[in-house]
Order: structure tokens, then C-alpha cells, then sequence
């Protein structure tokens, strides 16, 4: 063997060295410890399923981000998902198993306020974290200081829903029909403490199951008493089939709802059958990250909580990283978490309500939302 031949076989081997270190450098780190579980409870059957089921692609595109990168402190993260069905009965079942059987540290979860309030005290007595991604019930925030949401109160949204009604909308006279749920409930009385502060007057609060199909007498009876507008803060099955008998009894007052109305199945549904409008909040998640969810489930839109049921995970990942599975620890660091994500800044009160909200009207119009303040 030459110099020549020994020279340039000197080469290869060092550059094959070099490509070497910049392929173990450029290789995604891969988790191979034993996985971190968290729990995750939604409606993902039934009622408000198809936020539900958006809401967990969302926390499996973060949680494949994660272990792609290695995971927390190399080990993956395995998410349980459960049912809630937006059902007490159903909802407590699914943290049962969470937290005796499956033993997560942490819960993200539930979408409605019907599940979290179902659930939230067994957690806490568990010293288990919830952390809603959906959630808006006012009483909620009284659960415990494993509690947190990345979706604000309904103490918000209720006093911003009476201020566009009696300043933007003119309305004086307004009749009540909800859900006797912890979102309709809580809502409803925020609503028409602020309404009547402002001077208006509420005629009638009627409020029925959530499970209610049949909305024609009710109806009939708040449209006798001529109000401005019909305040109706439900859940989205019930105000699909309320919106369609007001239309089928001639009914033209304008109706006004909460986020729970924030649902793709619910505007295709009524669109086009009533003067429908509801207050939702403000999601300035960007474009690249619809994108992603897009792809993901093969859909054409991305619904509300969607990105803060992503943030959630991405926020429990770094906690954990950082002070480990020890849940005093976790809850003690996600007061002090001041996190910009796709959904917008979150940061807590001490009772982990979100500290900033921001909120939009939309009108249902051609089979989707359509924002017009």
C-alpha cells in the first residue's frame, strides 16, 4: 500500500468519523426510560365530541414533540385518555381509574366544567393536578390549589356578555334560558348580576336538564314576555334543538350565547335558521399551528380550547422536567409559570384562574362562526 492509498484512506476513515458525530448530534434524542403517565379527560363521544376530539390530537402533537426530543429527562411521556362524555356519572368513573388505578400525577382535563366539577374534588383530595384546557365554570376556582385552567372564568365572560348586550346591542329587557349545569349556572348569575348593575332588567330566568330536547313551551313562554333579546347560555346538542323549534314556532328574536355555542357541529346545524350570535374567547393561536392540527386530524377546522389543551401539555412537560412527579412541587412551580404559547400568555392567579382574558362576538352564518366584534 502506497502513500497515496494510505493518505486518502486516512481521509475517509476521519471524515467518516466526523459524519458520525454530526449524525448523533443531528439525531432527535429518544426517550427510553420507563413513561411518565398523565391522564387526560374530554368529551370525545357524545356532546361536544368534536372539540373534544380535537382537543386530544392536541395533546398528542405535543406529546410526540416531546419524546421526539428526548422526552422529560429521557424518559416519554404516555398520555391515558379517557371519555368524559361531558357526564358527571361518566367523568368521575374516568379519574377513578386516572388516579387509583393509573396513578398520573396530572390531569388535563376536563372540557366542560360538568366534568371537571365532577372529578375536581376527588382529585384534590388525592393530591392530584388538574389542569382544564376547556373548562369555565366560576365555582371552580374554589376546587383547591392542585386546580388550574388555561381557559379563563366564566366570571369574565358573564359580565362581558351582559356589557355588549346592554351597551352594543341596546338591549333592556332580556329573558334566560340555560343548561342547569355548572357552566349555565355559573354564567347565568354573572350575566345578570352585571345586566341589572347596568340597569337592565331580567323578565324571566328559565333553566332546564342538560340532557333537555324538548325546548317548545319554554320557548313559547320567554317569547310572550317580548324581550329585547333571549339569553342562552347551554351546551351545544340542547342549542341545536332549542334553535330549531324557535325556528319552527316563528320566532325571529335574537338570540344570544356563551363558548359552549363555540362548537363547528352546532353552526352547521342552525346556520341560516335564526338571528344566532355568542361570545367566545379571543384565540390568536398562528396559522403555522392550525396548520399542524389540520394535518393532524384531517379536518377543516380548528376548534375552541384546541390550543390551550397543546399549551397544557407543553406546560406540565417543562414542570415536570424541572421539579419532578412530585405533585406540591408541580402546583408550586405552575404558579409561577409565565408561559407564551400557542394559544397566548398564561399565567395564574393564586387560585389558577387564568389572569388575562380576552373576548370576541361571532355571528353563525353560513355554516360557520363569523367574528363581528
Amino acid at each position: 500500500m502506497n502513500k497515496t492509498t494510505k493518505y486518502i484512506i486516512g481521509i475517509i476513515i476521519i471524515l467518516l468519523v466526523i459524519w458520525g458525530i454530526y449524525s448523533i448530534v443531528q439525531k432527535p434524542k429518544e426517550a427510553i426510560g420507563e413513561p411518565i403517565k398523565i391522564g387526560f379527560i374530554g368529551p370525545l363521544t357524545g356532546e361536544l365530541s368534536s372539540i373534544g376530539s380535537v382537543s386530544k390530537a392536541a395533546v398528542e402533537l405535543a406529546v410526540e414533540e416531546v419524546n421526539s426530543d428526548g422526552g422529560i429527562n429521557g424518559r416519554p411521556i404516555e398520555v391515558i385518555y379517557e371519555d368524559g362524555q361531558c357526564n358527571t356519572k361518566v367523568a368521575i368513573s374516568a379519574a377513578n381509574k386516572l388516579i387509583n388505578i393509573d396513578k398520573v400525577p396530572v390531569i388535563i382535563g376536563g372540557l366542560c366544567s360538568t366534568e371537571t366539577s365532577a372529578f375536581g374534588p376527588m382529585a384534590m383530595e388525592n393530591e392530584v393536578i388538574v389542569f382544564s384546557y376547556c373548562s369555565t365554570a366560576p365555582k371552580l376556582s374554589e376546587l383547591g390549589k392542585y386546580f388550574f385552567r388555561s381557559y379563563p372564568s366564566d366570571s369574565l365572560q358573564g359580565k362581558f356578555s351582559a356589557e355588549y348586550a346592554y351597551n352594543d346591542l341596546g338591549a333592556r329587557k332580556i329573558a334566560v334560558l340555560y343548561h342547569i349545569s355548572d357552566y349555565g349556572i355559573g354564567i347565568k348569575d354573572v350575566f345578570k348580576q352585571r345586566f341589572e348593575e347596568l340597569g337592565g332588567k331580567i323578565l324571566i330566568e328559565e333553566g332546564t336538564p342538560q340532557d333537555s330536547r324538548d325546548y317548545r313551551t319554554v320557548l313559547i313562554k320567554l317569547n310572550n314576555l317580548n324581550p329585547d333579546i333571549i339569553f342562552m347560555p347551554t351546551y351545544p346538542d340542547g342549542a341545536v334543538a332549542a334553535l330549531k323549534q324557535a325556528q319552527e314556532l316563528g320566532i325571529t328574536t335574537k338570540f344570544l350565547g356563551g363558548d359552549g355555542w363555540d362548537d363547528p357541529d352546532l353552526q352547521k346545524e342552525v346556520s341560516g335558521r335564526g338571528d344566532f350570535i355568542f361570545t367566545g374567547i379571543v384565540n390568536s393561536s398562528p396559522e403555522d399551528f392550525k396548520n399542524k392540527i389540520l394535518a393532524k386530524t384531517g379536518g377543516d377546522q380548528v376548534p375552541v380550547c384546541t390550543s390551550n389543551a397543546y399549551d397544557n401539555m407543553k406546560i406540565i412537560a417543562q414542570v415536570i422536567k424541572k421539579v419532578g412527579l412530585d405533585t406540591n412541587k408541580i402546583q408550586e412551580e405552575l404558579h409561577k409559570i409565565k408561559y407564551n404559547g400557542e394559544f397566548g400568555y398564561i399565567e395564574f392567579y393564586p387560585n389558577g384562574d387564568l389572569i388575562t382574558a380576552n373576548y370576541t362576538v361571532k355571528k353563525i352564518e353560513d355554516g360557520k362562526a363569523i367574528e363581528i366584534k
